[in-house]
This record gives C-alpha cells, structure tokens and sequence, in this order.
C-alpha cells in the first residue's frame, strides 16, 4: 500500500530543481563491480549531513536518481523515496506480507521512471519512482533475495528458487527462465520433500541445492545466477533465454557445489565467485566466458581453509583494472587489496561483511562496528564516520555528488557531505521489540530448545508431536558459517557464527532483532546459551578467548571473562547453569592455524618449530593418540550474575588434554569426561603420563569438589556427555584403547560411576548420546 504524507510532500514540493549524479543499482552497474572510476569525493571535508529514520533495520543498499531522489527499502519491506538536498521523505510504499515480510535484502533499482523492488515475501513490484503508484505488481511465489539488475534496457531479477525474469522498465514481463527444471531437471514443487523423494527416489543430496540466495549480475547479454552452487549464463536472445554455460567450482577441499556468497563481475566479463564449501574452506573463483566454454581461475591470495590462517568473505567483491578488493568479518585483515600475488595488501584493519566500493581515488566501506571508513587508493590516508548507535553496517554504501549514503541495521540512513555538521541521532529506534509473539500451545517456555543438545542434561531431544510433512516457515540469509543448533528462548532464536557475530531473530518470522560482533573470535562454533533472560556465548580464538554474558532481549553486553583453549569443530556446547553458576570446560596450551605435527593438524604438512615448541592447530586431528604437553582439562565456574569466577578445577594430575571433553547435569550433579589419547606406547615415548586414557568425574557444581571419579570409561573425542534416568551415557570418535579399532557407547550408573552396560561396536559416537 501506498502511504500519503502530506506534511512531508508538501516539503518536496519547495526542493529546489536537481540535476546531478546517479547511483540507480547495487554496487553501482551491471556487473555490480563496485567500480564508480567517475566519482570523486573529499573526505577530509565530509561530515553527517543528515539522517533519516526508516521503520526497521536497514540491509540493503540506498540507490539514488540523477533528479535528487534517494530510495531506500528497510528490513519490513517498507520502501521511502528521500529528497536528497533537503532529506525529506516524498513519499513511502508498504510492501504486501505483513509481519511475514522481513528481512529485505534486495536493494532496489532504478530505471528510467520506475524503481524496482522485490521483497522476501515473494512479491516483485514496479513502481512510478515520482509518485509511489504501483505500476507492475508480480507474486512470485518465492522470496526475492537478490537485487534486480538493470542492463540492455531490461531490467532482471532472480528468486530464491532460481528463477529469472527479464523485464521491460514497466514491469512487462519478456521471458522467465527456471534453473531448477532446466539444469537440475525437477518438474514439481520444489519446496515440498515429498516432491523431491518421489523424484530421487530416495533423500536429496547436495547435487540437488538449487537456491539463489545471492545477487545475480549481468555481463553483455548474459545474466549470470549463482543457484545451486553452479554459475550458469543465460543470454537474452531478445524475447527468449538460451543457457549458454553451467560452470562448476573446481576441486578445492572437496568437489561437491559450494555456496556462493558473493558475485560480481568487471568490464572485462569476469565474473567474480567468493564460494565456500566446509569448514573455513573457499576462495574466489574467476570466471569467463568464451564462446560456449567456461574458463576457470582464482583470485590469488583469497584461499582459505582450517589449515591456512585467515577467514571466509562473505561479500561480492570490488574490481578496477585486474584488482580486486574485498571485505572479511576479521580484525586486522577488514579490507584487502588482490592485485595478483599471492599476498594481499591490507588496505583497513576493521572488519565487515559490507562489499566496498570504488571511486577515483577511495575505498569506501561501512563496518561490524557501524562507522564508515574511506580509504586512499594512493596514499596512506584513511579516514572514519560514526553512525549513531555503533550498530553494524552489512550492505554497501552510494556515492554521489561528492557525498556518501550509508545504511545501517540501526534503521537509519545516514548523508555525509560538505558543509555544516548534523548531531548523530541520539534516539535507537525500538528494532528489538518483538512483533509477530510466538502463540500456540507449543509456545511456552517449556519448549524452549534453549543450549545446543536440547537441556543442561544433553538428551537432544524434546517431545511436540512434530510428523511429516514439514514445510518451510521461513528463510533468511546469513553472512557466516554455523556448526551448532539455534537456540530458542524469550520467542527469539540465536546464532553464533564461527565469525563472530552473535545474532538474534523472531522465533516466529526470522526477523532481525539485533547483531553483535566482537573480533579476534576464530572459527568457534560454539553454541549460545539461553537462560534467565541472558544468553552465554564462548567466543574463541586463536588471540584470545571470552565468555560473553549477554542481555538477550537487546544483546547489550553484561559481563565477559576469559577462557582458554580451543573448541576445535566438535565441542560445540556451551556451559550449563546450576544454581545461578555458569560452568564451562576446556583445554590450555597454544595454538596456530597449523600445527608443528601430525595428530595436532587435520591434514596437510605439519609446520615443525624450530625451537622445538609443540603447537596444535586451532582446528586438529580428529585422530588423537596424544596432545601436547602444555595441554590441560580445566573446569571454570563463573557467577551467572557478575561473571565472577566462583570456582575453577584442573585434571592435569589425571593426564594432558583437556579439549577433548564433555559436561552434563542430572539431579543436582555435574559430570564431566575427558580424553587424553589412546596411545599409551606413544605417550610413554613422549614422556606423557601413561596410566589413564581419560577420566569420568561426578562434581559437586556448586564447589567443584569430586564425588566421584573413574579412569576406566570416558568420552573419546568429539563428543558431550548426556543423561537421563540415573544414568550417563558416553561416546566418542576415537578408539578408547590402542591394539584395537572398536569404538562404543557406554551407560554408566550416575550414583557410583559403574559401567550399566557397553553397546555392540560402532563406528564413532559424535557430538551427543542422542
């Protein structure tokens, strides 16, 4: 629905008459490469100029006419058209959904007289830019997540479900073109399972992903799509599509299609591909075009994995002349220069997930910590703008006119421009307050999935008469990789990316409540923890490694501590709570990206020191016949309140490890079990303590005193302990003795410790007992 506003329209009607630059689409042009060579700006001269305060959280970026007029959409689907010289609203259009309508990430476009707009809620309009009129409205019956594209006087866009559209500037519609039936094959619903398993005839693989999550772009007459983990090309022939190629990410720490998450393309044809396919693993892929063939390279110096140091990019790339420059969610390294060799340069420090963009002579970002930075292409100038709230800044800015337009999560759209300075808004919008409850009879706190395995005794399971079929309620994007489990609490969920940014949405819908970011956290996937209103988050990393206690309603930070060593990937759980004590546990010793030596790396080369030093890889083996000598089991148990340490524990007298652990509670007990490898002819060789290969212990989790404890059952790695009934229940990836390559589940006597019984042998026990 059209909004009037006649105190405001009144405002434009006074704007004086405007000519000047433009910035009509995502990342500037058609290729969205980011590249705007024609732009100039001073940012010694710059200030906020103004802001303007839209109705939910910002994740797309401002687009702007050469008549003056700014357009934005925010998170609720509700898009403002802004005068840009006086920063009055003309006029805004809430977009169909309703509380459904959430998280909008397609920014807009701007053709001729229309602006185009898709939403997450699946409908695609054209509206007359000038007045707000619904021109063209198209229900697509997919959300639209990626910004429509304008080139050869069309205008493109994709759904979720990877399908294209070509469009007249009205909305007239040419041609469609669907991934899913013309390269996977599939001809029936493809969000319905039960389609999908009468199709494969059996479960669908990753050979099956479709989705187009990110933004397509154009290069000629190809619009190119990520979906499904493949690029393909298709030409507009002019009033039909032709596939013209279907392009597959090479080997690279697999070969099963990745995720995409970013693409752009430079004048040159080549398209750019940040992919990721598992742990940490991806790079960006350089792509082109020759005739019918796909020509494969990558961008040097943009690999990652667990074994090298340094963090996925979860953003499309800038390109001029062969450099590429790109954006990772990691201190020290926020803006990155690839300009051939095997190093990047490292342009800012600060980290983003927001794409930057490129005039002639700057480098212009916003960041996780919501200020925008300017960056000098040819000098050692660098230049920062706060935004009002700090709150993180994760689509990319415009620039025209010598003035920059920045959106934020906080719901704001800040100008900065020459000329007399504006006061910061000193308001926060009231984004965090929950819209759309969660109602029904399974939406009691009883029901909360509230820590990773389900409850403090890490059964994993919880009973609400859940049959098939399912169907999908909602879906969003999210710029980070994930091992845990959301948690659910106070009608949000929470995530924890192994990035770093903590986040917090509406059970109900998936909108976004609030995002916090802290760096120097490094590949922890580690779970939240919901409990009495707050939420306990272990954030690791290789520099440091802090329990965070936050207020989950608005995750303003109560109370951090530190902690010590490394979750690795399996040890996922997050402390459990007795008695208004928080207890957690974990290793010591050092760590790196790679290792000194065999069993402290996964895979690849080992990295000997010269002084001797053993040094375990942040991400290690899960083959584990020993550990490090500096390792330790440590038990910490902080107040809940104030983060104080209450009591904290050490097992290096049992044996060296610690990592390699699990906890639980049941009827007022806490127990915890921990590996120490199951080598002993090797560990005897080292010099490491040989008489236990682990320990099981009973505590009192108000004084950490033992009530009981035994050598002989224990976790083997990679595994948590659970609980119900009296009883423990134990597994583990490893073999729990050497000569042998049988490994079991145990149940133990939660009184006493004694073995109840051993399973047959299995394969491996990971993560939990479920």
């Amino acid at each position: 629905m059209r909004i009037a506003l006649p105190v405001l329209a009144s405002l434009s009607l006074i704007s004086i008459s405007f000519a000047g630059e433009s910035w009509p689409q995502f990342q500037f042009d058609a290729g969205h490469s980011g590249n705007a060579a024609d732009r100039e700006i001073e940012p010694e001269n710059l200030g906020l100029r103004g802001t303007v305060a839209l109705t939910d959280a910002i994740f797309t970026a401002p687009v702007i006419s050469g008549d003056g007029k700014i357009y934005v959409i925010d998170g609720s689907g509700v898009v403002f058209c802004i005068d840009e010289p006086s920063h009055a609203v003309d006029w805004k259009f809430e977009t169909k959904g309703g509380h459904q309508n959430v998280n909008n990430v397609s920014t807009p476009a701007v053709s001729g007289d229309f602006l185009h707009v898709g939403t997450t809620a699946g409908f695609y309009y054209v509206l007359n830019r000038k007045t707000g009129e619904v021109v063209t409205e198209i229900d697509c019956g997919d959300p639209i997540f990626s910004a429509p594209v304008v080139a050869n006087d069309r205008v493109y866009f994709a759904t979720l479900g990877a399908v294209i559209h070509a469009l007249e500037p009205n909305g007239e519609e040419v041609w469609k073109w669907d991934f899913v039936k013309e390269v996977v094959g599939f001809d029936g619903n493809r969000w319905s399972g039960a389609d999908w398993v009468k199709f494969r005839g059996d479960r669908v693989n990753w050979k099956d992903h479709f989705v187009c999550s990110r933004d397509i772009c154009v290069v000629g007459k190809n619009v190119v799509m990520p979906a499904g983990g493949r690029t393909v090309f298709v030409e507009d022939t002019g009033d039909a599509p032709k596939l013209r190629a279907t392009g597959e990410i090479p080997k690279y720490a697999g070969s099963e299609f990745p995720a995409t998450f970013g693409q752009s393309a430079d004048a040159d044809g080549n398209v750019y591909v940040q992919w990721h396919r598992r742990d940490n693993a991806g790079r960006v892929e350089k792509i082109q075009l020759e005739g019918d063939e796909l020509q494969f390279d990558f961008v040097k110096g943009s690999e990652t994995s667990i074994r090298l140091h340094g963090l996925l990019s979860f953003s499309p790339v800038a390109v001029r002349d062969g450099t590429v420059y790109r954006v990772r969610p990691e201190s020290g390294v926020g803006l990155a220069s690839h300009g051939g060799e095997a190093e990047a340069e490292v342009l800012h420090e600060s980290p983003a997930i927001a794409s930057p963009v490129l005039t002639k002579n700057h480098a212009i970002y916003g960041g996780l910590d919501g200020k925008v930075r300017v960056v000098s292409l040819a000098k050692e100038e660098k230049y920062e703008f706060e935004t009002g709230f700090g709150t993180p800044i994760t689509a990319p800015v415009a620039v025209a006119n010598g003035k920059i337009f920045a959106c934020s999560e906080d719901g704001h759209l800040y100008v900065f421009s020459p000329g007399k300075k504006y006061s910061k808004p000193n308001e926060p919008l009231n984004l965090t307050e929950i819209r759309s409850p969660l109602t029904g009879k399974l939406a009691g706190p009883e029901y909360d999935w509230y820590t990773n395995y389900g409850d403090f005794a890490g059964t994993n399971a919880n009973d609400q008469g859940l049959k098939p079929p399912l169907r999908m309620r909602w879906a969003r994007r999210l710029e980070g990789t994930v091992k845990h489990l959301p948690v659910c609490g106070g009608g949000r969920l929470y995530t924890h990316t192994a990035e770093g940014q903590i986040i917090a949405v509406e059970q109900d819908t998936g909108r976004l409540l609030w995002r916090k970011y802290w760096p120097d956290v490094y590949l922890s996937f580690t779970s939240p923890l919901y409990i009495d209103g707050k939420l306990l988050v272990p954030q690791a990393g290789i520099k440091q490694s802090r329990m965070r206690c936050l207020d989950a309603a608005t995750g303003e930070l109560l109370w951090e501590t530190p902690f010590t060593g490394t979750p690795s990937w399996s040890r996922q759980f997050p402390p459990v709570v007795h008695d208004g004590i928080a207890i957690y546990a974990s290793g010591s010793g050092e760590y790196a990206a790679h290792g000194s030596e065999k069993f402290f790396t996964f895979g690849g080369e080992p990295e000997p020191r010269k002084d001797g030093r053993e040094v375990m890889s942040w991400i290690y083996s899960n083959d584990n016949p020993y550990y490090p000598k500096d390792q330790k089991p440590r038990i910490w148990a902080w107040d809940l309140e104030t983060g104080d340490l209450v009591w904290d524990k050490e097992f290096s007298d049992e044996g060296v490890g610690g990592n390699d652990n699990g906890i639980c509670l049941l009827d007022g007990k806490l127990y915890y079990s921990v590996f120490f490898g199951y080598a002993t002819s090797q560990k005897k060789r080292r010099g490491l303590p040989v008489e236990n290969n682990g320990l099981t212990a009973c505590l009192d989790p108000k004084t950490g005193d033992v009530i009981w404890k035994t050598n002989d059952y224990y976790v083997t790695s990679k595994c948590t302990l659970s609980a119900r009934d009296g009883r423990i229940f134990i597994g583990g990836f490893n073999r729990a003795q050497e000569g042998t390559d049988d490994r079991f589940v145990w149940c133990l006597d939660a009184k006493t410790g004694d073995l109840i019984w051993k399973s047959d042998p299995v394969t491996s026990a990971l993560n939990v007992v479920t």
